[in-house]
C-alpha cells in the first residue's frame, strides 16, 4: 500500500542573507493531523526556516511542496491562499483594531475537509479573546496578543499552520492554554509545525521532531526518541526531560 504524500515537504533547503549563508540542506515533512518540531538554541535557523517556506525570505535551492504544489520562492499571499497559515514570533497584530476586527482581517473560504473556522469556534477555543472581543488589540497582554496572531491565522481556514516560538515570553497559565490549543487544532486534522526552544512545550505536543543547529538539520526522529535520546538533547539543546 503507498504512503500518501506528506501534505508539506522541505527538501535540501539553503537560503542565504547576503552572502552569510543561513540554512544548509533543511529536510522535513509534515502530513496532516501531525505535529513536527523544529527545536534548537536562538540563533538556529528555525525561524529563517519558517520564513524561507512562507516565502518571507527567499531561498536559494532546495524544493518545498505544499499540497502537491511547488512553493518553491512563491509569494506569501500565494502560498497563504493555498492554506499555509504562519504565525510570526511578533504577532503582527493590528493593535489599532479590536479583537473582532483582527479576525475579520484574516477571514478567508471555508477548504474542503475541513470544518470552517468562525470567530464562535475560535472564542471557544480561546476563552479570552471571548472576552475581551471589543477590546483594542494593542492594549492586551502578550499572552492574548499571541492567542489572537494564532486565532487570525485560523480564520484563513488553513490546512498547515507554521507557528514560531508560540510559548516565548508567556506566562506557565498561558503556555498551558496555549498548548491546549495546539492539541484541539491538531484533533482537527490540521498540520502543525512548531520552531521552538522550550522542549518541555514540545514534548508534549510534537510527534516527531528535528533538531537543528547553525542551519544543519543534525538529528530528525521521534519525540519519544528524543526524550530518550540525552545525549542529543544535551548537546544541541543543553536540557534534560526533568524541568
Amino acid at each position: 500500500m503507498m504512503r500518501e504524500k506528506p501534505l508539506l515537504a522541505v527538501e535540501a533547503l539553503a537560503t542565504f542573507y547576503g552572502r552569510a549563508q543561513i540554512l544548509h540542506g533543511i529536510s522535513f515533512t509534515c502530513d496532516a493531523g501531525e505535529t513536527l518540531v523544529l527545536l534548537g538554541r536562538n540563533g538556529a535557523g528555525k525561524s529563517t526556516t519558517m520564513k524561507s517556506v512562507i516565502g518571507l525570505v527567499r531561498p536559494a535551492s532546495g524544493a518545498i511542496r505544499f499540497a502537491g504544489e511547488s512553493i518553491f520562492a512563491a509569494e506569501p499571499h500565494r502560498i497563504s491562499r493555498l492554506g499555509l497559515g504562519y504565525v510570526p514570533e511578533e504577532r503582527r497584530i493590528f493593535a489599532g483594531l479590536t479583537v473582532a476586527e483582527n479576525l475579520d482581517i484574516g477571514r478567508q473560504a471555508p477548504r474542503p475537509g475541513l470544518a470552517p473556522w468562525t470567530t464562535a469556534r475560535l472564542y471557544a477555543l480561546f476563552p479570552n479573546l471571548a472576552v475581551a472581543r471589543n477590546r483594542l488589540a494593542g492594549q492586551m497582554s502578550g499572552g492574548e496578543q499571541q492567542m489572537l496572531a494564532i486565532a487570525r491565522t485560523l480564520m484563513g481556514n488553513p490546512r498547515l499552520v507554521l507557528l514560531d516560538e508560540p510559548s516565548e515570553g508567556l506566562s506557565p497559565l498561558i503556555v498551558e492554554q496555549m498548548a491546549d490549543a495546539i492539541l484541539a487544532l491538531k484533533a482537527e486534522g490540521v498540520g502543525i509545525v512548531l520552531a521552538e526552544q522550550n522542549l518541555h512545550f514540545a514534548l508534549r505536543l510534537a510527534d516527531r521532531a528535528v533538531v537543528i543547529e547553525k542551519g544543519l538539520a543534525v538529528w530528525s526522529g521521534s519525540i519519544t526518541a528524543l526524550a530518550a535520546d540525552e545525549a542529543t538533547r544535551q548537546r544541541f539543546l543543553a536540557v534534560g526531560v526533568e524541568a
